[in-house]
């Protein structure tokens, strides 16, 4: 093959590329479907690919005879024809591609309905089921509503009996509890003003009245009371400052009766104790007389220190139970009692109490006798009692005080601390005063040089 044939081949397959090309570019334009273009431009292909091929022979034939002019005719007759087929082949094209478009139209219009249709259906039945669901939920509901109603009762009627059982034993532990805090709170309460206010003795008298004996008071009231309870006159023996006249005034509230009061001494006259008529002729009693004849509990303090002839007097009275006063005889009341005091035993003058009287055994005999010793407890309560707020201070001077007590004691020292010293050195502090200037002046005062260095006293 000549140059000049083989370049007519190779324009003729130019030809025939650009107007495949072409082809497609303008079927393209109208079909979105490739598929459907390629169906299009199938007998177009072939018809091209015939005359492609009817153009080579040609050329063939040219090339073979060299006759180039030929050959440049037959090409330019060829690029006419497929100018006319490629404006043949696009109107083609156009006319599949309208078909094609209304068959897609249709295709889709049908297709929307079928979905539409399809949807429909759908929807219908979704809207049945959803109504059916909704009728089931409801019932359901209706059902749940009702059993939670019976156990919301169920749990109310429970809940109530629950309460009322809770609120019982609430109210019955609560009731408990506050026994319980009374009771502890009552006890520390006692505890806590057994020091100040001690608990009252109550006393039964014989017609069942029971009287109530308030305030400090000394161990040996019970067996006081007791003693005058049972009719008996008593003899209260013990040191100075142990309470003894107080506890007569105690015995006579227990039991009901007036305290009538007389202080003996060695020059007490007669007319103190059983009366008198005056220049006018008036009678003026005494307060022997009026318990002797009126009932009551008569004090005589300091029996041991009056004169011998006064209580010889008492003798009679005291043993027959009738007395001859100014105005006459006359007969002890029923509940006539004595409670006479004394340092000693009747036994005269020792060193601490010199001036004492020995008592007739006939008066001794008329009485019953109770020591009354130095109740600790007692001077401590009311000690504390005059200075509540110098418990400290209160406590040193109660060990001083009672330290010096037991030493005297021990070594039979003729000095004498009694309760009072305690009371009056507590009131002192409450006031101000220091200890030291307590033991000064209640204490130390009046001590010889021996009596302070064998007491362990410096000043």
């Amino acid at each position: 093959m000549t140059i000049d044939a083989a370049r007519a081949v190779l324009h003729q397959q130019n030809i025939g590329h650009l107007v495949e090309t072409a082809t497609r570019r303008a079927v393209g334009e109208r079909f979105a479907d490739k598929s459907v273009a390629a169906a299009a431009l199938a007998p177009l292909t072939a018809d091209i690919q015939r005359l492609a091929e009817d153009e080579a022979r040609v050329t063939a034939t040219a090339a073979a005879t060299a006759v180039v002019e030929e050959a440049q005719d037959t090409v330019e007759k060829v690029r006419d024809e497929v100018a006319g087929l490629a404006d043949k082949a696009r109107e083609e094209v156009a006319g599949l591609a309208s078909e094609a478009a209304d068959q897609t139209r249709e295709a889709v219009a049908e297709a929307r309905e079928t979905v539409l249709t399809v949807a429909r259906e759908a929807t219908t039945q979704a809207r049945d089921t959803a109504d059916k669901a909704q009728a089931e939920v409801l019932a359901a509901a209706h059902d749940a509503a009702e059993r939670a109603r019976d156990a919301a009762d169920w749990a109310r009627g429970e809940i109530a009996v629950l309460t009322r059982d809770a609120t019982r034993k609430t109210r019955e532990s609560l009731d408990s509890a506050r026994a319980t805090v009374a009771d502890i709170a009552r006890e520390a309460a006692e505890k806590a003003c057994a020091s100040f206010v001690p608990s009252p003795i109550e006393v039964t008298l014989p017609n069942g009245r029971v009287n109530r004996v308030v305030g400090h008071k000394h161990e040996v009231l019970p067996e006081l009371i007791l003693a005058l309870g049972a009719r008996c006159h008593v003899l209260l023996v013990g040191p100075a400052g142990t309470g003894k006249s107080t506890l007569a005034t105690q015995a006579a509230e227990g039991l009901g009766l007036a305290l009538q009061a007389i202080s003996l001494g060695p020059t007490t006259p007669m007319s103190k104790v059983f009366g008198y008529f005056d220049a006018h002729g008036t009678y003026h009693d005494t307060p022997f007389r009026r318990a002797f004849s009126r009932g009551g509990v008569m004090l005589f303090d300091e029996l041991d220190n009056g004169h011998p002839g006064l209580l010889a007097e008492l003798n009679q009275a005291l043993a027959l139970g009738v007395c001859a006063f100014a105005d006459g005889m006359v007969k002890a009341h029923a509940d006539f009692r004595v409670v006479a005091t004394g340092n000693t035993y009747g036994t005269g003058g020792d060193r601490q109490y010199v001036g004492r009287q020995t008592l007739d055994a006939a008066t001794l005999d008329r009485f019953v006798t109770i020591d009354v010793p130095v109740d600790e407890k007692l001077e401590e309560r009311v000690a504390l009692a005059h200075a509540p707020a110098k418990k400290r201070l209160v406590r040193e001077l109660l060990n001083e005080v009672r330290r010096l007590r037991r030493v005297a004691g021990d070594k039979r020292l003729p000095v004498m601390f009694s309760p009072r010293v305690s009371i009056d050195g507590a009131k002192l502090l409450a006031a101000g005063a220091t200890i030291e200037q307590v033991l000064r002046w209640r204490v130390i005062r009046g001590l010889s040089d021996a009596h302070r260095a064998a007491l362990g006293l410096t000043s």
